[in-house]
């Protein structure tokens, strides 16, 4: 298994991309087309590895295996229900729903948190300005307690 660390260029089944943050864990956080995505460190092998030296010639084109990024579009949840958790609970599921989406490539993530959620709404909203990979939140205009976070 590859070593990697922060700045080292890495091909995800994402695409290519940047290691931001690596994890006690296993996971890593990398900058992909601009989205901060975490990723699980095995998934992901160093730039250099892919390219041939100077006059080596490139290896045949393998098969395509199983898309590990198709797998997990199927799990990633398109609306969270926030109901009857604490703040900080509602906020960490939030952030896992949003790493999912990410990963699933959604274009936009439904957080429910009901209208007169004011503590959570008030935390998550100030949670997701936050974050880079979030290109707009906004109330859903027929359902006051549903924030939509456009990905």
């Amino acid at each position: 298994m590859a070593r990697f660390a922060r700045g080292d260029g890495v091909q995800t089944p994402l695409g290519k991309g940047i290691v931001c943050e690596v994890r006690k864990n296993g996971h890593m956080v990398v900058e992909i087309q601009g989205r901060a995505v975490v990723i699980e460190a095995t998934s992901a092998q160093p730039l250099e590895a892919n390219r041939p030296k100077r006059g080596e010639k490139r290896s045949p084109a393998r098969e395509p295996g199983p898309d590990p990024a198709g797998a997990h579009r199927r799990q990633a949840a398109r609306e969270v229900d926030l109901h009857g958790l604490t703040v900080d609970e509602a906020l960490t599921r939030a952030e896992q729903a949003l790493n999912d989406a990410l990963l699933a490539d959604l274009p936009e993530l439904r957080l429910i948190h009901g209208r007169s959620g004011g503590r959570i709404k008030s935390a998550l909203h100030q949670r997701l300005r936050r974050i880079a990979s979030v290109r707009g939140i906004r109330l859903d205009p027929r359902n006051p307690g549903v924030t939509i976070v456009a990905l």
